[in-house]
């Protein structure tokens, strides 16, 4: 399939874009107010009931797929953290958003920080045996122990943001 000319035209505005958002010339989009711009009501306290906050948070998931944001690695969260992670840190971070106009997929995770407690995450929950072990070669450090993940959410929330996104 052959790209229209507009399409380049498009792709090309939308990377001037985001070089002017990385070399500070350009404001970026708040995604949790793209969101409630959007018509989606998130309020700043979760709610107290586990059927609902899981609702809502699977709302607010799939709303980010649509606008590009991609949450992963949130299974040793529990909702309220997750509902926490997302509207007081994650969705206030400024970024580009430009669903369908090619500039692509933000991933985020709330141990994306690489500090030392992101890295005990990260090992206990998320590497696999081989990450680990490369892991303790490179690093020399002790690793924490292996752990199974409290929550199975991350898969629901993928399978239903792609149904949402492509509807």
């Amino acid at each position: 399939m052959a790209l229209i000319e507009d399409d380049v035209d498009d792709v090309m505005a939308e990377l001037e874009r985001i070089d002017r958002f990385f070399g500070g010339e350009e404001a970026g989009d708040i995604p949790l107010e793209v969101l409630r711009a959007r018509g989606m009501d998130i309020p700043q306290v979760p709610p107290e009931d586990a059927a609902v906050l899981r609702a809502k948070l699977m709302e607010i998931v799939a709303g980010m797929y649509e606008i590009g944001i991609v949450v992963e690695q949130t299974d040793h969260l529990s909702d309220v953290e997750l509902y926490r992670f997302l509207v007081d840190d994650a969705l206030l971070e400024e970024t580009i958003i430009s669903p369908g106009a090619g500039g692509g997929t933000w991933h985020i995770s709330p141990n994306g920080e690489g500090t030392p407690e992101d890295d005990a995450i990260y090992l206990r929950y998320y590497a696999d045996d081989e990450t680990r072990e490369r892991w303790h070669r490179e690093f020399g450090c002790p690793l924490p122990a292996k752990a199974p993940l409290p929550y199975d959410r991350d898969r629901l929330f993928h399978a239903e943001a792609r149904g949402r996104g492509e509807n």
